[in-house]
């Protein structure tokens, strides 16, 4: 199996960044290239369906939920991308007046492609989408939404 993490740091407040994390069907909101997302069920448990505007699918299950330890973990029940036995999780931690800092750590199995090309493929979508979560995130602040 291989894994990766990537850990960005946030000049936003800890709890505005749980609150976008932990909503399930939030992913919409900040991983690009979504077209939709459609969750069966609440909290751990839940399937939700995230359809790509590529016409990508992905079908993932929470499952678990921390509001103290401000983490969660979801798996890949069912894909059309190149990996399989996928586990991520997603962990804020609170730098103080700094703001805080979002690891997304994942492990996984390529399927049908080289695990270098898996592996970029995914960093490079947790990178993008925590500075998209950022950047919502800093301008509802500015506008006092957060």
């Amino acid at each position: 199996m291989a894994q990766i993490s990537v850990t960005v740091s946030m000049p936003v407040g800890v709890a505005a960044v749980w609150q976008a994390l932990r909503d399930f069907a939030g992913v919409i909101r900040w991983v690009p290239g979504i077209d939709s997302v459609k969750v069966k069920g609440a909290g751990v448990g839940a399937v939700r369906t995230v359809t790509f505007k590529d016409g990508g699918r992905a079908v993932e299950r929470l499952e678990s939920l921390s509001d103290d330890a401000r983490t969660l973990s979801y798996t890949i029940l069912d894909s059309t991308y190149p990996l399989e036995g996928y586990v991520a999780s997603l962990t804020v931690k609170d730098l103080g007046p700094k703001g805080c800092e979002v690891e997304w750590f994942s492990t996984f199995g390529p399927k049908g492609a080289a695990e270098g090309e898996v592996t970029a493929l995914l960093e490079k979508t947790y990178r993008v989408s925590l500075a998209n979560l950022a950047r919502l995130l800093r301008r509802a602040a500015a506008k006092g939404g957060a």
